[in-house]
């Protein structure tokens, strides 16, 4: 079952599903991509996992995007709008857009943003290698932060300075556990003493 699951996945691939399709096709221009898929559908598509939430980052702000499907089947709903992201809903399932975006500042769970389309400062900001790994509508590729090689090796690796990341947001120190936990990773001692010095930023969490 598994090697057959693999083949169609391999065969009719989660981004050719006609809705997908057709976001993509409002989204882009003829010539230009002004979107691609990134985060947990990719890491999952590349981990032969099922894929379930789908996100898409954009270079065109939420506004454009509110413009652009405003007139197409897609219900709109601006679930989180002033930080870049749209929901749109078709057929029971959601499909989450956002803008390209730099943090401004933080208070260790939410962040003020700025907008940009430079794709790999948009990479910069996200928590883990493995979840920012970007895929087009054509099932290319962009990796600026070398996150295939990281997921074939089963490493869960913070994007760059892994203090600075965990500060930025507490909640990166679970997920970073359970990512570890999902991938069998081998945990880095230094990185367990930096989560162990941050551990009271936990304070700052909501309950649920």
């Amino acid at each position: 079952m598994f090697l057959i699951n693999t083949i169609k996945r391999k065969i009719f691939p989660f981004y050719k599903e006609k809705n997908i399709k057709k976001i993509f096709s409002i989204l882009n221009d003829k010539n230009k991509i002004n979107a691609m898929l990134v985060g947990g559908c990719v890491r999952k598509y590349l981990s032969n996992d099922e894929v379930d939430d789908i996100d898409i980052a954009t270079i065109l702000t939420p506004e454009k995007l509110i413009e652009k499907f405003s007139k197409s089947e897609f219900q709109i709903k601006e679930t989180g709008i002033e930080h870049g992201t749209i929901t749109l809903i078709k057929d029971g399932k959601t499909y989450e857009i956002t803008t390209l975006r730099e943090d401004i500042s933080t208070d260790g769970r939410h962040a003020k943003v700025s907008f940009t389309k430079d794709w790999k400062k948009d990479s910069e900001r996200r928590d883990f290698t493995i979840n920012a790994i970007y895929l087009d509508h054509r099932g290319k590729i962009y990796d600026p932060q070398n996150g295939q090689d990281d997921l074939k090796n089963k490493i869960v690796k913070f994007i760059g300075d892994p203090t600075q990341r965990i500060k930025e947001d507490y909640l990166r120190i679970l997920r970073y556990i359970r990512f570890s936990i999902h991938y069998h990773s081998k945990i880095e001692e230094s990185t367990i003493k930096i989560i162990k010095l941050n551990l009271n930023g936990f304070s700052n969490l909501s309950k649920e």
